[in-house]
């Protein structure tokens, strides 16, 4: 692995992150609210499409990280869904 590879992964890790606060209170709460439905719509998809690039492209880092990304990213959408 690379220094590239690896700043690849230090940002997907951080992206990632991000989402866990809203994915654990949403969990917990069964309040979503306050999340934008057409958000989630669009930043999920906008994951399967970098999913589906990295894949093209072969790289590692963005396929696993926005994958990660990705199913949290359907686990707060189908929270919105069913509660919202």
């Amino acid at each position: 692995m690379n220094e590239i590879d690896l700043l690849g992964y230090a940002a997907g890790v951080l992206v990632v992150i991000s989402l866990f606060p809203q994915a654990i209170k949403s969990w917990k709460t069964k309040l979503t609210k306050d999340i934008s439905l057409w958000r989630y719509i669009i930043y999920t998809t906008g994951l399967i499409l970098w999913v589906i690039y990295a894949v093209i492209v072969k790289s590692g880092p963005v396929a696993i990280m926005n994958s990660v990304g990705l199913i949290l990213a359907i686990f707060i959408l189908s929270l919105k869904i069913r509660y919202g």
